[in-house]
């Protein structure tokens, strides 16, 4: 199955420059620091949880990366605070400015080295050791990162930037309390500052307490109305407490990202939901990535009782699955010119246009809305089969990985009378043949080409199991039975603390009860599977 691609890519943090003299590395002063501009990460592929931020010390400015979900790290400089130059026995400036040069060009590693050839000499440059942080961080290596921050916030305590940045690496290491604690430090320092403010509020998100961190947005908003990554962030912590009318309202915020590209159609106006369509014909544009589209496009059915003809523009691989859907009259693929058109519409805003609410949103997904395009048969396969289960473990890394082990999987291989078919199509494939697993699943990846092969592949399936990823919105808008492994901060569209989705009746999502940890997952999964597989044996 084709798997998704973020639609938020990750930018590089910029360290800003010193305006320290001939000599020298940045040395401490004591005085206060100026307003860091913390690192900001986006989540999503679609553009999931957007942005986290992270404020680092008064040299090295970095957002944080916020995570699914569904975010890109963007940067923005902070203001900069002259420095002392200490001369004595201190690397020279040169070192200095190679090691920023090095951050702002995006080679962590030589900044990296660079940074410890001036902090051996002189240990206790506290913006020295931020910057050390942001890009030691930006590595995913965590530990050390935090020993930077550490070293640095015993240097200057008072620096409200460097513990904002503090709280951010312990969110992506999932201590959450740590990080709350850390970004209590920070806003008892400079409780007004909108990155810190949105930074603490990431954390109640990640944590899937929705309105504490709405609370936190809102504060941050305060200070800035246009705050686009709060206001993103907000978006979505609406849609998981289910406040679609407030949630698509705010959603439509995406459009304003930077990573978020919709291509402009000049001359030809946008549908506003309330202009007739009457005889007129619509073209959905695409955006985000697969799974968004295939979620969406339960809507297309609802806007073609109005429009004449509709016109739905996707990726290449999901045109046979997406022509299948009732009221679309044509599908083109992204990018190309598309035929004449009286109006358009990116199909994620339909929500919004159309004002859809919890029943409208039942209404629309109570049964199946996509259709395998063809049919593919499976083959021989031996023995006496009762139960065929298509796999999928393993998809894209960014903003979060959401892959589980396969070894997880190998629990439920036991019983006999169960086939098992890996629907990966990427590098993960190898890891059957590295478990040694090849006897007891069927690789199905080389038949995969596009969304249609795996649509009429899975209708030969009794049951998906996966994580979340495209497979599983494909295999619930198709009807499926679809078991997701879901993480334990959630995405927007699964909601809290809930086993079934409201938007595929066919589901049932196991939710990590702890961060990292698939044990509980796995365990209830597992007991159910049983009694399945001993209900079809029986």
């Amino acid at each position: 199955m084709a798997k998704s691609k973020s639609q938020i890519r990750k930018r590089q943090s910029r360290p800003a420059t010193s305006s320290a003299g001939d000599a020298a590395s940045a040395a401490s002063t004591g005085a206060a620091s100026a307003r860091p501009t913390l690192p900001v990460a986006r989540m999503p592929v679609s553009p999931s949880p957007a942005v986290t931020q992270e404020s680092p010390a008064p040299v090295l400015s970095v957002r944080a990366q916020s995570p699914d979900h569904k975010g890109t790290n963007a940067d923005m400089p902070s203001q900069q605070r002259k420095l002392t130059v200490h001369r004595g026995g201190v690397p020279g400036d040169n070192l200095f400015s190679r090691a920023v040069a090095a951050h702002q060009a995006g080679k962590l590693d030589e900044a990296i080295t660079l940074y410890g050839a001036i902090l051996r000499a002189r240990p206790d440059q506290a913006d020295i050791l931020n910057n050390l942080g942001v890009a030691l961080r930006r590595r995913k290596q965590f530990d050390a990162a935090l020993v930077a921050y550490r070293r640095s916030a015993a240097v200057r305590p008072e620096n409200a930037g460097l513990w904002s940045n503090m709280g951010n690496c312990l969110r992506e290491m999932m201590r959450f309390d740590d990080a709350i604690a850390a970004h209590e430090q920070s806003l008892a320092r400079n409780p007004d500052d909108k990155s810190h403010l949105f930074n603490a509020g990431l954390v109640y998100r990640d944590m899937n307490r929705f309105a504490q961190a709405i609370d936190y947005f809102d504060k941050a908003l305060q200070r800035d109305p246009d705050y686009i990554e709060a206001l993103w962030d907000r978006s979505l912590a609406l849609l998981a407490l289910g406040h679609y009318d407030a949630g698509w309202k705010a959603y439509e915020v995406r459009r304003r990202l930077a990573d978020n590209p919709i291509r402009p159609l000049p001359g030809v106006p946008e549908w506003d939901g309330k202009t007739d369509l009457r005889g007129k014909t619509l073209l959905l544009r695409a955006e985000q990535g697969f799974g968004d589209m295939i979620q969406f496009a339960r809507f297309i059915p609802l806007v073609a009782q109005k429009a004449a003809h509709v016109i739905v523009e996707c990726r290449k691989e999901m045109l046979g699955v997406m022509q299948t859907v009732a009221g679309v009259g044509q599908v083109i693929a992204k990018g190309t010119n598309p035929p004449p058109f009286d109006l358009h519409a990116p199909l994620l805003s339909l929500p919004h246009l159309m004002g859809i609410g919890a029943r409208e949103l039942h209404q629309a997904s109570v049964s199946p809305y996509i259709r395998a395009p063809k049919q593919m048969a499976l083959g021989n396969i031996g023995g006496d089969v009762a139960l065929k289960v298509g796999l999928v473990w393993a998809g894209k890394l960014n903003p979060r990985d959401r892959s589980c082990p396969l070894e997880k999987f190998m629990g439920l291989m036991g019983a006999p009378g169960v086939a098992f078919f890996s629907f990966q199509i990427d590098e993960r494939r190898a890891d059957i043949a590295r478990l040694g697993a090849s006897a007891f699943i069927h690789d199905l990846g080389d038949r995969i080409g596009d969304f249609g092969d795996s649509a009429a592949l899975m209708t030969e399936m009794d049951l998906i199991i996966t994580i979340d990823s495209a497979p599983a919105h494909l295999a619930g808008a198709l009807g499926l039975p679809v078991w997701m492994l879901q993480l334990y901060t959630t995405d927007w569209r699964w909601m809290v603390d809930r086993s079934d989705s409201p938007w595929y009746p066919t589901m049932r999502i196991y939710r990590q009860q702890e961060p990292g940890s698939w044990e509980a997952p796995f365990a209830a999964l597992k007991r159910d599977f049983d009694n399945l597989v001993i209900a079809r044996t029986a």
